[in-house]
C-alpha cells in the first residue's frame, strides 16, 4: 500500500482522545503489512501535515481539533453526495440546518457546482425539477447543465443514446422544458438532426454540454400540450381509442382515471366501456396488453390489429408441439 493511502486510513481509523490495543506501533505494523519504523514516519508524517497526536502508552490516538481528515473521492462519488445532499435540503427543509448546510455547501463547492446545485431546485417557467435518487449522478450532472442552458437560453450539445434503437447519435438541441414525469427527469427540446420537437431522457445523454450559441425558444411553450396525448412520456397525434373492460378491469377502472378526458360506461355488471384520445405509443400499447383477456380494442382497427398480432404471438409460445 503506497504511503500516503495508508495515512489517510490511518486518519480514519485512529481513535480519539485515548489510544488502545490496536493503535500501537506494532498493531498498526501488522495491520498494514510494514514494519514499526515505517509506523514512527508514518506517524512523523501525520504530525507535520498539522494534526495533533498523542501517545499515551497504550496506542497513539487523535487529539481534538479543528483539522479536517482528507477523503479521497472520485468526480462521480462527489456527484453522487452532492446529489444526496441537495435531495435532503430540498425534501426536508427542516432538517438541515448549521453544520449539515456548511457541510452541503462544502460539497457543492468541491464538485465545481455550487451555482447550479443551489438553484436547480426552485421552480421557474420550463423548468420542473424533482431530485430524485433514481435519476443517479449522470443525469444529475446533465440536469445540471441543462438547467443552465434552460435558464441562459442556450443551445446543448451532447451523444444521446435512444431507446428505441439503442443507438448514439451527436445532437445539438434547443432547450424548451425540463420535467419530470415518469421516475426521470426529461428534456424537452427541438432537435436539429430530427428537425422537430423530441423528448429525451436525461441519463441517456452522454458529454452533454452547453454552447455559446443562442437557442431559439418559443416565448410561450405549453408543455402540457406537449404531453397532452401521452401516456406516460412518449406522445404523438392523439386519436380515439375505444375499449371493452371485463371483470377486474371493469370493476378496477370504474374509479381510476388513467388519462384526462376519459369516458367510462357500464355496459353490464362487470363490463364496461373506456374511450380514450390519446397516441398509440409503444408505451400504450404495453398497458393494453397487460390488461390481458379482460380487455378487448374495439377502436382504431390498427391498434386492434397490432394487439390481435401479439395475442397470436403468445398463443402460439403456449401450443403443444
Amino acid at each position: 500500500m503506497r504511503q500516503m493511502m495508508r495515512v489517510l486510513q490511518m486518519l480514519r481509523e485512529l481513535p480519539r482522545g485515548k489510544g488502545c490495543a490496536a493503535s500501537t506501533a506494532r498493531a498498526l505494523a501488522e495491520r498494514f503489512g510494514v514494519s514499526e519504523r515505517t509506523i514512527y514516519r508514518d506517524m512523523a508524517l501525520i504530525g507535520e501535515a498539522g494534526f495533533a497526536l498523542g501517545n499515551d502508552g497504550q496506542g497513539y490516538y487523535l487529539l481534538a481539533t479543528d483539522q479536517t481528515i482528507p477523503v479521497e473521492l472520485s468526480s462521480d462519488e462527489l456527484a453522487g453526495l452532492v446529489y444526496a445532499a441537495g435531495l435532503v435540503r430540498a425534501t426536508m427543509p427542516g432538517a438541515v440546518a448549521g453544520d449539515l448546510t456548511t457541510a452541503i455547501d462544502k460539497l457543492t463547492a468541491a464538485c465545481g457546482s455550487d451555482e447550479a446545485v443551489r438553484t436547480v431546485f426552485s421552480a421557474e417557467a420550463g423548468l420542473e425539477v424533482r431530485p430524485h435518487l433514481t435519476d443517479g449522478p449522470s443525469a444529475w450532472r446533465n440536469l445540471q447543465v441543462a438547467v443552465q442552458a434552460r435558464r441562459k437560453q442556450r443551445c446543448l450539445q451532447g451523444i444521446y443514446c435512444s431507446p428505441e434503437t439503442n443507438r448514439s447519435t451527436q445532437r445539438v438541441v434547443h432547450p424548451y422544458a425540463i420535467t419530470y414525469r415518469g421516475e426521470a427527469h426529461y428534456l424537452v427540446a427541438y432537435c436539429e438532426l430530427r428537425q422537430g420537437v423530441r423528448t429525451f431522457r436525461m441519463d441517456r445523454f452522454r458529454e452533454l454540454t452547453m454552447l455559446d450559441r443562442p437557442a431559439n425558444i418559443p416565448e410561450h411553450y405549453d408543455l402540457e400540450e406537449h404531453f397532452a396525448g401521452a401516456w406516460a412520456v412518449t406522445g404523438g397525434r392523439r386519436q380515439r381509442v375505444c375499449l371493452r373492460l371485463r371483470g377486474l378491469a371493469a370493476r378496477r377502472l370504474a374509479t381510476a382515471q388513467v388519462q384526462p378526458g376519459q369516458v367510462y360506461t357500464r355496459t353490464g355488471p362487470d363490463e364496461a366501456t373506456l374511450v380514450l384520445q390519446v397516441a398509440l405509443t409503444e408505451e400504450f400499447r404495453s398497458w393494453v396488453l397487460s390488461l390481458g383477456a379482460e380487455v378487448e380494442v374495439l377502436a382504431p382497427r390498427r391498434l386492434r390489429r397490432e394487439v390481435a398480432e401479439v395475442a397470436r404471438g403468445i398463443l402460439a409460445n403456449y401450443s403443444p408441439p
